[in-house]
């Protein structure tokens, strides 16, 4: 199985952390991050990665030639206009994906247990897969996450300030050839947020539910904390 993993940010909220060191080698239990990510990627049946870089990319690549977990074939993809938004770094990848007929997409700074990254590409399909945390208001977790609504099964509408809402968006994605042909030259140019919320509108995105599950997007101080504490005493998610 293929993954892409989205890895190009500067990381602006967790300034000064990440002046001149790339957000997902910040570490968490003494290891980066992204380590912590492609291990659960692997333990989830992922043996192909591509990493997209960006900011400090070097630093990611150097970091990868020791810390890529046993078994998993890493090639790295670049996005220089990755201040354009995240969106950039899917099509940056598209070209280390032709020739899949679908491909998991996560985040390098998204914290998720195997068991999530193996329930979203179990019996995939040609339509694109959202992982879905479900969830009701006054959730804690809404205040950042992306609010997702789900209805029959499928994502029917996504995105930061969705009023009518039943689920959270993990960042843990399958996706299809389609998701690149949803691609219009406006939507490449933003938040992979707003691609996934075109394909949900289109009904052309389906739910994976995978609630119960533990995961975290680092994007805070606060964040950081959390993500210390989810670990445990073992230093790692699941």
């Amino acid at each position: 199985m293929h993954a892409v993993i989205l890895a190009a940010g500067d990381g602006g909220r967790l300034h000064p952390h990440t002046a001149g060191v790339p957000k997902p080698l910040l570490t968490l239990g003494g290891r980066p991050i992204l380590n912590r990510v492609l291990d659960a990627l692997r333990a989830g049946g992922v043996d192909d990665a591509t990493v997209v870089v960006g900011y400090h990319g070097d630093q990611i690549r150097r970091a990868l030639v020791v810390l890529a977990p046993t078994g998993m074939r890493i090639v790295f993809a670049e996005n220089p206009d990755f201040l354009l938004g995240n969106a950039r770094s899917i099509w940056a990848a598209r070209d280390a994906v032709a020739d899949a007929r679908g491909f998991l997409l996560a985040m390098g700074d998204h914290l998720v247990e195997p068991s999530m990254v193996a329930a979203t590409a179990a019996g995939a399909g040609a339509r694109c897969r959202l992982a879905v945390d479900r969830a009701a208001p006054g959730d804690p977790r809404a205040a950042e996450a992306t609010l997702a609504r789900v209805r029959d099964g499928r994502v029917v509408d996504l995105g930061k300030g969705l009023r009518d809402w039943n689920a959270l968006d993990t960042g843990l994605f399958w996706c299809t050839p389609q998701l690149f042909d949803a691609m219009t030259p406006q939507l490449r140019d933003g938040e992979a947020g707003a691609v996934f919320a075109a394909l949900a509108r289109a009904g052309r995105l389906d739910a994976v539910d995978v609630t119960g599950s533990r995961w975290i997007d680092v994007d805070t101080e606060d964040d950081l904390r959390a993500a210390e504490a989810m670990m445990g005493a073992h230093g790692r998610v699941a």
